[in-house]
């Protein structure tokens, strides 16, 4: 039989030994439990910063593609038909049904989207999906905006115009 220093034997176990290892069990239990109850929830400020960030990207697609068959963005062709340029680029009833269409593909599941440009006394506001009207006051909203600037060629000078415009991404239902 093997001799420890100091005179004891390995077969002798003692309640601490059981202890600690009783412990270590419990403390196994607990973090399985704490790590299986956090892996199904998301951090609320990680889905709100995500959904910022969507309310973003939106905005920039709109600012940046082009309406089919027209060398005109999105935002673009909106703020045209809303300060009134003529003669205009893109129909406004054109213009409605392709914005439906890019935004009905790029919205996220679930959720809606109000785009609001805004130039004086005229304003756009348009809901994807169609059906969906504006956000109840206590449904969190998340929202990117900026301006559009056209500059409008004239007669003797040029005029340059600026409208405000709101990308709005919200849960339905």
């Amino acid at each position: 039989m093997a001799v420890l220093k100091g005179g004891l034997s390995r077969e002798k176990s003692g309640v601490s030994d059981i202890l600690s290892i009783a412990f270590m069990f419990l403390i196994v239990v607990f973090a399985g439990v704490l790590l299986h109850s956090y892996r199904f929830g998301a951090i609320n400020s990680a889905v709100d910063r995500q959904m910022q960030l969507k309310a973003e990207y939106l905005y920039r697609t709109l600012e940046l593609s082009q309406v089919e068959n027209y060398s005109l963005s999105y935002l673009g062709a909106v703020a045209e038909n809303v300060i009134g340029v003529s003669p205009q680029v893109v129909p406004g009833d054109y213009l409605r049904s392709e914005l439906d269409l890019l935004l009905s593909y790029l919205r996220p599941p679930g959720y809606a989207v109000v785009l609001e440009l805004a130039y004086e006394n005229s304003s756009w506001v348009q809901f994807s999906p169609k059906d969906v009207g504006p956000p109840a006051p206590d449904v969190e909203k998340f929202t990117f905006s900026g301006k559009f600037t056209i500059v409008i060629a004239g007669a003797g000078e040029n005029r340059v115009a600026q409208a405000n415009a709101t990308v709005t991404i919200f849960k339905m239902g």
